[in-house]
């Protein structure tokens, strides 16, 4: 975890200078935060923000920029994901990060590819750090989708 949250970081802040961005770079985590699954959503949202934290404290990234992860409770859902997406945005948050589901993370790269199709200039990045359904890399490949986790059919063949 700790190394996709500096990869996120530092892919982050990378893209915020190529399009001179803020110094504050935020970060949406896109995951569940209440019902059965926000056990594992908040665990997830602790441990990036204390990774964050480690790495602000050391000088944020890329010249001293400050990052900062917003948690935004999709309640396990594709549908629910997909307004969350919209609310980051809508607040100016141009980096996503969920991992908790493949079909929230499917619904998610579709919306991502669409709307940066229909907003040159305000491009949004997706950082999958576990759903793994390999149809994220194959058929439904994007631009705007950057996937850590080895897909279910690497897992697999790891397996056997």
């Amino acid at each position: 975890m700790k190394q996709f949250v500096r990869s996120v970081a530092v892919g982050a802040a990378m893209v915020a200078a190529a399009f001179s961005v803020q110094a504050q770079v935020k970060i949406a985590y896109v995951d569940p935060l209440s019902g059965l699954q926000a056990a594992v959503g908040e665990h997830g949202l602790k441990q990036f923000q204390f990774s964050v934290e480690t790495l602000n404290a050391k000088g944020g990234v890329l010249g001293g920029q400050k990052l900062e992860v917003v948690g935004f409770d999709n309640k396990g859902t594709p549908q629910e994901s997909l307004v969350q997406v919209q609310k980051a945005i809508d607040s100016g948050i141009r980096y996503i990060t969920q991992g908790n589901g493949s079909g929230a993370a499917i619904a998610i790269s579709d919306f991502v590819s669409k709307y940066n199709e229909r907003n040159p200039g305000k491009e949004v990045l997706f950082f999958n750090y576990a759903a793994v359904d390999p149809s994220l890399t194959n058929e439904k490949c994007s631009y705007w989708h950057y996937r850590w986790d080895a897909n279910s059919d690497i897992k697999m063949a790891a397996l056997t």
